[in-house]
């Protein structure tokens, strides 16, 4: 099993939804290793130890370790588990909380408490509710991270965003609220708004539900500013090259171990305000029913491999031009496609997560290819 896949397995025993099938794959894999004991029990600290975490009433986690454990070889000893449980505390440098299928790191710079960087990531997929240290909620989109000081709100509210997020900011005159994201600055002190900055996309999509909010380039003057009302938008075409959401992190990263400033002054190629928009065409994502309005195929295609973490192809470029309307719960991506193909002229591969589309010449019917 891979490491992702541990990790759910740990999760679902923290959450007290194993099944039996499961727990006997987690007990193997605990029983193939020292490292994997250790793993797993420092995990289970690392949640035990979490003040931030919402435990399940229903599950109660020292028993279900214990029930587990008393399965586990006798040459991984007890004893030997709960020594490992109790460094745990005095090696608080590394956290590990995962919960409603996202994941939650604590990183520390230098082995300093102080300077550790919370790490909110939200595999494709899925989507994530996180509750912030001042009482914020914030909705992170599928393949996304959020990035704050475990301080946060201490002196300041300021993090960092690769991807997709909507936030609901609790007000603060006294300590406004800062969302950094390639290149860009959005300020507010109070107040609901979305911002879309995926890394391999060329543009960075900021909307307003209510409140205010200023965006600004880092590093740059004032008059910058671009000051937005509710229900605007402010999208800001790049003109830097693009990097996939790996690539951006990891950059960052190797800048920050160097000595070196990890903000950058975006350079713009294109900035358009549109107002009096429909903001739940453009928050929807988070909620039951998402809203899809006059969406291109093209952009819809890439909303879809998120949302499903599924992977499109088209063998045919013109049709991404052709534009869609509707509303989705909780239809399968084989249902979505059948619904496309019946009100457009496309055809359409499915072969597990993988989508093939094409055009579908006049008077053909439709064909539905499933490998």
């Amino acid at each position: 099993m891979t490491k992702t896949e541990i990790d759910f397995l740990i999760i679902d025993f923290l959450n007290g939804v194993l099944t039996p099938d499961k727990e006997e794959q987690l007990k193997k894999w605990i029983n193939a290793s020292q490292s994997n004991a250790s793993y797993f029990t420092k995990t289970v600290g690392y949640w035990e130890l979490s003040p931030s975490l919402k435990k399940s009433k229903k599950f109660n986690v020292d028993k279900g370790w214990k029930k587990l454990t008393n399965k586990i070889n006798p040459k991984i000893s007890f004893q030997k588990i709960v020594r490992e449980y109790s460094k745990i505390a005095a090696i608080f440098l590394l956290a590990f909380i995962a919960s409603f299928y996202s994941y939650q790191f604590i990183l520390v710079d230098n082995q300093q408490s102080e300077t550790a960087m919370i790490v909110n990531e939200v595999p494709l997929g899925s989507k994530s509710l996180v509750t912030l240290p001042d009482g914020t909620n914030v909705w992170i989109n599928a393949g996304s991270k959020l990035i704050y000081s475990a301080g946060f709100n201490q002196s300041n509210r300021r993090l960092t965003l690769f991807g997709e997020a909507f936030f609901d900011v609790v007000t603060d005159k006294s300590k406004p609220f800062f969302v950094e994201t390639h290149g860009l600055e959005v300020k507010a002190t109070g107040t609901q708004f979305n911002v879309r900055a995926y890394q391999d996309e060329d543009f960075i999509e900021t909307t307003l539900v209510e409140g205010k909010i200023s965006v600004n380039r880092l590093k740059a003057n004032k008059n910058d500013e671009v000051v937005l009302a509710p229900r605007q938008k402010l999208t800001v075409y790049k003109h830097s090259k693009k990097y996939s959401l790996e690539e951006a992190y990891n950059i960052n990263k190797h800048k920050k171990a160097e000595g070196k400033n990890t903000r950058h002054q975006l350079a713009i190629k294109k900035v358009e305000i549109v107002s009096n928009i429909d903001t739940k065409i453009y928050t929807s994502w988070k909620d039951e029913e998402w809203i899809i309005k006059k969406e291109k195929l093209g952009s819809l295609a890439e909303k879809l491999e998120r949302r499903y973490d599924a992977k499109f192809k088209f063998i045919d470029e013109f049709i991404k031009e052709y534009s869609y309307s509707g509303t989705l719960k909780d239809e399968t991506l084989e249902q979505v496609l059948h619904v496309i193909s019946q009100t457009s002229p496309i055809m359409y591969k499915l072969d597990k997560k993988d989508v093939t589309i094409w055009h579908k010449p006049k008077n053909e019917k439709t064909k539905i290819i499933k490998k």
